[in-house]
């Protein structure tokens, strides 16, 4: 107890020398959980962008139904798979959905599209539809119109109140034949999905195409900041053989290997950046010790004990670390926090050639607090590393001759 008051009263016994440390520490632990919190969070608005609006984050679908996706390979929406999937911890929403492809045509022009049942309001739940839709109405469940994309619309020259003709084949082979009023059409906010996308109510499409009570995607929505490995990992435990479950992660591999990359990038200037914070830190304990020789010469001299001089550095160290530390992550929490939910905008051009590619402008930064918890943790392992100079510098030093300096 002695030493750790004799170690609070070092600090602020020379209040220049332990500001210079803790203003190191602070500007350390700031600078990296503010740059890991935007690139994280550019990440997470990437992914909601890509699959938080529209494929969700877990599919169930039947054994097969990713290989060939054909109306065929359906499975029966039973209450008792809802209720286990929505019951499983991290889930929040639970959306129904029948899709297949079939052929357009509208005058003289045909075009392959995939028509894709939907509930309307649960999908709100998923998707900010309101967003999307450029002209006319969103679908309801009784709707007996349909919604198509821009580049459905573009292609036809359609507007809102005219008709589009499709011919496809139903389930087990029955003759999918209609012709449905189109009453909005939508911006996906991806080009891929403007050009095939026509949506249908739930239960008009499965009349369309034959498959009463069936579907071919159950999209499984989490709660935010959920794992949705952990969560597919509890659902394949629950379900019976005959179902497959898939992350967004195994459905578009080519998004994970994109943030992979990027992210290496970043962990390289983060490290890049704690290896001159660590040589910053380092600089001022060196600063420190060599100020302080003459006065570790005295106390030894008059009989302190090494070992107790170096308990009392490590104290002082965890001290300062810990102050800034916790400074840092106090500075930095109101930034972070005023960024999440004022994300910053990209420029003009910048916005316009995301957009294009189906991603918002936006940059939010990531509010979770295992970003701060882990940098601090870093920053103060490596203050607490960097004590162990003082420490050496203390088992081999002569008295006489660090007083004679």
């Amino acid at each position: 107890m002695m030493l750790i008051k004799l170690a609070w009263r070092n600090i602020w016994r020379n209040k220049k020398r332990s500001l210079i440390t803790i203003t190191a520490i602070v500007v350390a632990v700031f600078l990296s959980i503010t740059m890991r919190s935007l690139q994280l969070g550019m990440y997470d608005n990437m992914i909601g962008n890509v699959v938080g609006s529209f494929s969700g984050y877990i599919q169930v679908h039947s054994n097969g139904f990713w290989d060939e996706q054909i109306i065929d390979n359906a499975f029966e929406a039973k209450s008792e798979l809802l209720n286990k999937v929505e019951s499983t911890s991290g889930v929040s929403n639970v959306i129904k959905r029948v899709q297949s492809g079939s052929l357009s045509s509208s005058g003289d022009l045909s075009k392959f599209v995939f028509i894709t049942g939907i509930e309307p309001e649960k999908e709100k739940l998923l998707t900010n539809w309101e967003k999307r839709l450029l002209r006319g109405e969103l679908i309801v469940d009784s709707s007996k119109t349909i919604n198509i994309g821009k580049g459905v619309a573009s292609f036809y020259e359609l507007e809102v109140g005219d008709t589009l003709v499709f011919i496809g084949q139903g389930y087990h082979g029955m003759q999918a034949v209609g012709a449905y009023p189109v009453s909005g059409i939508l911006d996906m906010k991806n080009p891929r999905l403007n050009n095939i996308s026509v949506f249908m109510s739930l239960p008009l499409a499965q009349e369309f195409l034959s498959a009463d009570n069936l579907i071919t995607h159950l999209v499984v929505d989490k709660k935010e900041y959920e794992n949705e490995k952990e969560i597919a990992l509890a659902l394949s435990s629950y379900l019976e053989d005959g179902y497959e479950v898939m992350t967004w992660q195994k459905m578009i591999p080519e998004l994970e290997q994109t943030i992979q990359a990027d992210s290496a990038g970043g962990l390289i200037m983060v490290f890049i950046l704690y290896m001159i914070i660590t040589f910053g830190i380092f600089g001022t304990v060196l600063m420190m010790t060599q100020e302080r020789k003459y006065e570790f010469g005295v106390v030894i001299s008059i009989g302190m004990k090494k070992i107790k001089l170096i308990a009392t550095m490590v104290y002082e160290t965890i001290f300062l670390s810990t102050f800034g530390v916790l400074l840092g992550v106090f500075i930095s929490r109101p930034l972070i926090l005023y960024y999440h939910y004022n994300p910053l905008r990209l420029p003009e051009d910048q916005a316009v050639v995301m957009e294009e590619f189906g991603f918002e402008p936006l940059i939010p930064f990531m509010s979770t607090y295992d970003i701060p918890l882990t940098h601090g943790l870093i920053i103060f392992c490596v203050s607490a590393l960097i004590s162990i100079y003082p420490a050496i510098t203390i088992l081999r030093m002569n008295p006489i001759k660090a007083m004679k300096r």
